[in-house]
């Protein structure tokens, strides 16, 4: 039995709707946006020890920082923070950060001389300009920074 000429071009439009149509949802599968959860074990230390932590010692001071994400625009990060003793003067903060102390805490002195003093189970947010001294004997935060200058444009 021979094919009609025409059925021929009807599958090969068929097929190529297909193909289009997988190519399609595929493309959409791979662009799916999905939450990002940081389970207990993680906030209590073990995000640590993943291979894309940066761990950092300055002056004395070892930091080790995971972060968790950021936004296709560059400007919104968050992630979590560990940090050993530290006394650092910070002028003119470079970015919008709320911290949220998992465990030790830090005092913030402004250079007006007020002081704010967090500890675990607590949060701050020092807004970006921020001038004066952050003391800590150590801590780990959980951390949302926000900075337009950092936005792609």
């Amino acid at each position: 039995m021979r094919t009609h000429w025409t059925h021929r071009i009807a599958s090969t439009r068929a097929a190529l709707a297909f193909g289009a149509l997988s190519i399609v949802a595929v493309h959409a599968q791979a662009d799916v946006i999905k939450p990002i959860k940081v389970t207990k074990p993680e906030i209590h230390g073990s995000i640590f020890q993943r291979k894309d932590a940066v761990h950092e010692t300055k002056d004395g001071n070892a930091t080790t920082d995971i972060v968790t994400f950021t936004s296709k625009d560059a400007g919104f990060q968050t992630g979590l923070y560990q940090s050993g003793p530290l006394n650092e003067v910070d002028k003119d903060y470079p970015y919008n950060e709320f911290l949220y102390f998992i465990s030790g805490g830090a005092t913030l002195t402004s250079t007006d001389g007020s002081v704010v003093t967090v500890h675990a189970g607590e949060a701050v947010t020092i807004p970006k300009g921020w001038s004066g001294t952050f003391n800590t004997k150590g801590y780990t935060k959980m951390y949302v920074t926000y900075n337009p200058d950092d936005v792609k444009k």
